[in-house]
């Protein structure tokens, strides 16, 4: 893991010289132009918060120029971020930030992980504010996107956290947070392989299951690339995979979490970038039927006979009729939870099995959402998550008594 006597010497130097910092914001994605336009936001950021506040500017060092310094804004290169992959490389890019932050006594510090296009100064200011005016210890961002946009987290991430662990979080993966000092070192100070493998799942989960005080921000629109539907098995496989393994780790928290509570949300939403991208539902059903036709083995494996049995008649469904259940699809994502766990086929295979599924929701999803009004469709993922709330104790008593059930 990166630590500070792992930088280089100019680094350590340029530290020193630096000596302390009220903020530390950190981008790896922002190339030379990028990065002088969010020096400047930055700066403007920083002069709305009410006390001064001094601020070093991380970044990853590649191929930027020269960038004006000022009593406000310092900033400092750091090679590291360069691979700052937010499923990958996290544990390492985090923890590099996290003890140059920790050496200048920083009381706030915000990673921007998303693209560098959609960072503004109600983004830094967003996630800045709650921890240096507020005592907020983790700051969530609230995206505005469309609505086609962002589906694995509206219809997998978000409700299936608030079910388990009881906080209406929209984007709780992130990727861009705000965190206060005694957060940071309490992640910092976690030993062992969980601290040398942490995912952006761990971050928001931590945070609730000991105590943390956590907020929401609306920072704007972020500006999504289009999914690749015909590849969204290493995706599920990738995100899915840290997201179950914190499942298991928390379990006997979360098991004991009735309903949900909501938590402050700051700033003014955003209204988002029109519809979004098309998607061709027809092919989405096409890839669920050949789905059920070949995965039968591992499906019935996981799922239960009811489930099975909704399956292929869904299967069988015309498409302009297409649709999943709400309660049928947390049930399946309850279900492939508990795969994940008893490990009854290789974690990797049953995460991508799961793909037609979640390629059926998102046509379901599509098809409901072209015939809705407008406070249908606003309703939408609040009846998706209550449906993921009720369904709860049907994860509970699988989880706890695996054996009484055997497909």
């Amino acid at each position: 893991m990166i630590e500070l006597a792992d930088l280089t010497a100019q680094t350590r130097e340029r530290i020193e010289e630096i000596g302390t910092a009220d903020l530390v914001l950190a981008t790896a994605r922002a190339g030379a132009a990028e990065l002088s336009r969010i020096a400047a936001d930055t700066r403007e950021a920083i002069g709305k918060l009410y006390s001064p506040t001094r601020t070093l500017l991380i970044h990853s060092g590649e191929a930027i120029p020269e960038i004006v310094q000022s009593d406000s804004v310092r900033t400092l290169a750091m090679p590291a971020l360069r691979e700052a992959d937010p499923l990958k490389a996290i544990a390492d890019a985090y923890r590099a930030v996290f003890s140059v932050a920790r050496n200048l006594n920083a009381r706030a510090i915000v990673m921007l992980v998303s693209d560098a296009d959609s960072i503004t100064p109600q983004w830094i200011y967003g996630l800045a504010r709650p921890i240096l005016e507020l005592d907020f210890d983790l700051v969530t961002p609230y995206y505005a996107h469309a609505p086609s946009e962002g589906l694995l987290n509206s219809g997998v991430i978000a409700p299936f956290m608030r079910a388990l662990y009881g906080r209406r979080i929209q984007h709780p993966l992130g990727p861009d947070f705000g965190f206060s000092a005694k957060f940071v070192d309490r992640l910092l100070n976690e030993p062992g392989e969980r601290a040398r493998t942490r995912s952006l799942a761990s971050i928001t989960v931590d945070a609730i299951c000991e105590g943390f005080e956590i907020c929401q921000a609306n920072v704007g629109v972020r500006r999504y690339p289009a999914a690749d539907w015909a590849n969204q098995s290493s995706v599920l496989a990738q995100i899915l995979g840290p997201l179950f393994v914190e499942t298991e780790y928390h379990a006997a928290r979360w098991q004991r979490i009735r309903g949900s509570q909501p938590v402050s949300t700051f700033g003014e939403a955003a209204s988002g970038p029109g519809d979004g991208e098309a998607i061709d539902v027809r092919r989405l059903i096409d890839s669920f039927q050949l789905g059920h036709r070949n995965l039968q083995e591992i499906w019935s494996a996981v799922l239960p006979p009811g489930t099975l049995l909704e399956l292929s008649k869904m299967a069988k469904q015309p498409r302009e009729h297409f649709h999943m259940p709400d309660r049928t699809w947390a049930r399946i994502i309850y279900d492939f939870a508990l795969g994940h766990r008893l490990r009854l086929i290789n974690p990797d295979h049953l995460l991508r099995a799961m793909t037609p599924l979640y390629l059926a929701w998102v046509a379901s999803f599509c098809l409901d959402a072209a015939v809705a009004d407008e406070t249908s469709a606003a309703r939408r993922g609040e009846d998706l998550a209550l449906a993921f709330e009720a369904a709860k104790p049907y994860l509970v008593s699988r989880w706890r008594w695996p054996d009484r059930f055997n497909p």
